[in-house]
């Protein structure tokens, strides 16, 4: 069994293994770079991601929001797409960059794990889902007026 001396003399068998002879405290070590904490994507694709999922609320709302429980539905589906943006917008503005990336500002291609990528190709990777979906909520609103 272990008791309360063995952790003690453990971390400090750790401590003594992990700092030269002349450190005593973390503070002591080099600092590491930071993570990169950019987005990297402009503004206008941003923008256009929000107007699609809201065309596709609106479609969605004009073609089935006829009764309270479809409502509610689309209303608990609203608030769930505000969290996950919104809580990604507040952990992103804890430890934003100094400046935009190259890629933001129009002067650089991203860089990816598989290789750089001009802004054609971001913008077909990245809005091709929210650019379905604003279709989609239009198709729905459409053939609700037609249907009804």
């Amino acid at each position: 069994m272990l008791y309360e001396k063995d952790f003690v003399a453990g971390a400090n068998a750790l401590l003594a293994d992990n700092f030269s002879p002349g450190e005593t405290s973390v503070t002591a070590r080099a600092v590491v770079q930071p993570e990169k904490t950019d987005l990297e994507m402009p503004a206008s694709i941003w923008i256009f991601m929000f107007a699609a999922y809201a065309i596709f609320f609106g479609g969605l709302i004009a073609a089935t929001a006829h009764d309270n429980g479809t409502i509610f539905v689309i209303i608990i589906s609203i608030l769930y797409a505000l969290m996950y943006f919104g809580c990604a917008s507040v952990l992103f503005n804890q430890n934003r960059p100094e400046q935009p990336s190259l890629f933001s500002r129009g002067l650089g291609s991203l860089a990816t794990y598989t290789g750089p990528m001009d802004k054609g190709a971001v913008v077909g990777q990245v809005l091709t889902i929210p650019a379905c979906f604003a279709v989609f909520g239009v198709t729905m609103a459409i053939f609700r007026a037609i249907i009804f």
